[in-house]
């Protein structure tokens, strides 16, 4: 059986994705890889989320700004130790290989994320974050979620977002067109790479978005 690493799966999600609907226990013994060509597959869109606690002010440093350190004096990161990104603003010293990144162009930095007038909820601030809703709206849906709803209604695969992790995050959910979550790419890979699954996505996609079903395709 050939393994594949997960840089190899998001290469190929546009294929794989839309099998992830597709339960454990009908998995195949064995399973072929896809056929399509790599150069076949446009380019993706990948998503890191540190969902947790970050010190911004530790993470892209003020280093010229007095309050900083007149606020921080404990904490605070010396000006000789910045990758310094411009005049005022720096990597702190142990994200060297960000910098690097940045440095090629490859890596860009957007400072003073927020939305007006902050009621300091993680879990408000997380809705708005997945949802790319103003402060005083609320939305069920998510922004990739509206995405998949706005251009994805006749795709040949149209499950063509995919989360690695145990549960679906807002920012997936659509109304009609979901992203899906999965554990291990790996695996699922492998499970579901048989044209024998192809096949079963054709008469289980109007299912896809009943939340108790697709709860059970993923266990």
């Amino acid at each position: 059986m050939k393994k594949i690493n997960r840089r190899k799966f998001i290469e190929l999600s546009a294929l794989a994705s839309a099998s992830l609907l597709i339960p454990a226990f009908i998995k195949p013994v064995q399973a072929n890889t896809f056929k399509r060509k790599i150069s076949d597959v446009s380019k993706k869109l990948i998503i890191i989320q540190l969902s947790g606690g970050n010190d911004g002010l530790n993470t892209i440093i003020p280093y010229k700004n007095d309050i900083y350190y007149k606020n921080r004096s404990s904490i605070s990161i010396s000006e000789n130790n910045v990758l310094k990104i411009n005049d005022e603003l720096g990597f702190n010293p142990v994200m060297e290989k960000l910098k690097s990144i940045y440095d090629n162009g490859h890596l860009s930095v957007i400072n003073s994320v927020g939305y007006p007038n902050p009621n300091r909820s993680h879990f408000r601030s997380m809705d708005i974050w997945h949802t790319a809703s103003d402060s005083n709206e609320n939305l069920n849906t998510g922004w990739i979620g509206r995405y998949l709803d706005s251009e994805c209604m006749n795709c040949k695969n149209p499950y063509n977002a995919i989360e690695v992790n145990e549960n679906l995050s807002l920012a997936l959910k659509g109304t009609s067109k979901s992203g899906i979550a999965v554990e291990d790419p790996e695996r699922f890979f492998i499970s579901t790479a048989e044209n024998f699954f192809m096949d079963v996505l054709k008469t289980n996609e109007k299912h896809s978005h009943d939340e108790n079903v697709a709860y059970l395709y993923k266990t």
